[in-house]
């Protein structure tokens, strides 16, 4: 890959440049020679000096040529050429005998110089008229038969004298602003060579420094370009590396939401189900309630009934109790009707025959009050087993009567309790479905989310292949 140095191109490229232009420049100089050479021979057949023209002229161009094989493209070259086309001049003036038109041949071949961009010609050619112009012009005062003006004259000779100088001073300026332009020119040239030497825009650090003013902001603002560049590099590498950590970040973000999705769905689903379970208890709590209710209604329903009872059997013992009375006093009537029977019986037998009836009846008198006392004695028996099972029958009762006043306090505080757990299973019925509603907005929220996940994956993603481009076509540029 080529290295762009403004250094190596100022002393080595410019040269090889300058070369070849001054090269071009001795072409072209060469080419006004062969013009000049015609134009002398055209002057020597309307004078009638073809001889001369051709003695003088063809030497000038057949040296001119050799020195263009030998030294073209530089400096000896350009000096040589200038002081040959000069010398063509002279002898143009010479055949037309000074005729003052041909001296304007001097400011055109003055002008001619300015192609080689260089001082040195135009003074070489400025130098070469000077000296001609001066020697012919006393040589054609002394009859030598040569020619400056048409008659010798210094005067007129440094009025010409002073517009080749003051042509020649400004073309001197002119050349070397030329020159400037001409170095800046080639430098620039040389830099852009350098640059697109490759497929690739090479700004790797300049190992020289450049003097001239266009190359010098070139070059600074392709030093401004190369940290721009770079910092470009330095930041699409960034990007991609951010964009690709943001990728895989993303990534997981992304299998993590839909794993939050999964189990939002999971949990709403289970919470579904027990919202449905706590119902179904609420439910049967609510009817567990009526039940104990009703329980706690016959609880104390009974209660009451075995109180009746117990006040039933304690009427019953006194009525018991009462029977039992008259009963002793059944037997005591019998004893006594037995006793009587027996006084009977005595007082018969002492009446005799006349007491045998009422023997009998008292004998039968008797046998009833045994036969009742027997009975009243049975009945005793029975009823002093009536009485205490009674007794224990009211004890029973008494003792089921506090067992179902327990029972209906129990029921009662069963009642409460299963009150307490409707109402309880109402309340967490109404928080779950709560519950369930918040896990539903949350489950839609997962949703969204999972899509901007997927919206920012795919932006990340966009990103970094934004990136990877930024990369490629940064990449274009060489920094090092």
């Amino acid at each position: 890959m080529a290295t762009v140095s403004i250094g190596s191109a100022a002393q080595q490229q410019p040269s090889d440049v300058q070369a070849k232009a001054w090269r071009a420049a001795d072409r072209i100089v060469l080419s006004a020679l062969g013009l000049q050479f015609g134009l002398s021979l055209a002057l020597g057949f309307y004078w009638g000096t073809v001889g001369l023209a051709l003695a003088w002229s063809l030497p000038i161009l057949l040296l001119a040529g050799l020195v263009f094989g030998l030294a073209g493209g530089r400096l000896l070259s350009a000096n040589v050429l200038a002081f040959l086309s000069m010398s063509m001049v002279a002898v143009h003036i010479q055949l037309a005998r000074g005729m003052t038109e041909f001296h304007f041949g001097v400011f055109v071949t003055l002008a001619l110089m300015l192609v080689y961009r260089h001082w040195s010609p135009i003074l070489v050619a400025a130098a070469t008229i000077a000296v001609h112009h001066l020697v012919f012009d006393r040589m054609q005062l002394a009859g030598y038969g040569v020619y400056c003006m048409p008659d010798p004259s210094f005067a007129r000779v440094l009025i010409h004298a002073g517009f080749v100088v003051l042509q020649t001073v400004l073309q001197v300026f002119i050349a070397k602003g030329m020159a400037s332009r001409e170095r800046e020119q080639q430098q620039l040239e040389a830099m852009v060579r350098r640059l697109t030497a490759d497929d690739r825009v090479n700004l790797e650090r300049f190992s020289g420094h450049v003097a001239d003013g266009m190359s010098a902001q070139l070059g600074g603002a392709l030093q401004r370009i190369r940290l721009v560049i770079g910092q470009v590099r330095d930041a699409a590498d960034s990007i991609g590396t951010a964009s690709a950590e943001i990728a895989s970040g993303n990534q997981d973000l992304s299998n993590r939401t839909e794993q939050t999705a999964s189990s939002l769905q999971q949990t709403a689903s289970s919470v579904e189900q027990l919202t449905g379970a706590v119902q179904a208890m609420a439910h049967t709590a609510r009817e567990a309630n009526g039940l104990a209710d009703a329980a706690s209604s016959s609880a104390a329903h009974g209660g009451q009934v075995v109180s009746k009872v117990v006040s039933t059997m304690q009427a019953i013992d006194a009525s018991a109790k009462r029977i039992a009375d008259i009963t002793g006093l059944i037997d005591s009537i019998a004893f006594q009707t037995n006793i009587l029977a027996l006084n009977a019986a005595v007082e018969a037998a002492r009446a005799g025959e006349q007491g045998k009836g009422f023997a009998v009846v008292a004998t039968e008198v008797r046998n009833l009050a045994q036969r009742s006392a027997q009975a009243a004695k049975d009945i005793k028996g029975l009823i002093s087993e009536s009485v205490e099972q009674v007794e224990s029958g009211a004890q029973l009762a008494e003792q089921a009567g506090s067992a179902m006043r327990e029972i209906e306090n129990s029921v009662q505080h069963v009642t409460q309790l299963i009150s307490g757990i409707a109402m309880s299973s109402a309340r967490q019925s109404d928080d779950i479905a709560t519950v369930n509603g918040t896990l539903a907005q949350l489950d839609q929220v997962t949703q969204q989310n999972a899509a901007l996940v997927e919206q920012a994956a795919a932006a990340a993603e966009k990103l970094q292949d934004q990136a990877k481009r930024l990369q490629q076509e940064v990449m274009v540029f060489q920094l090092r």
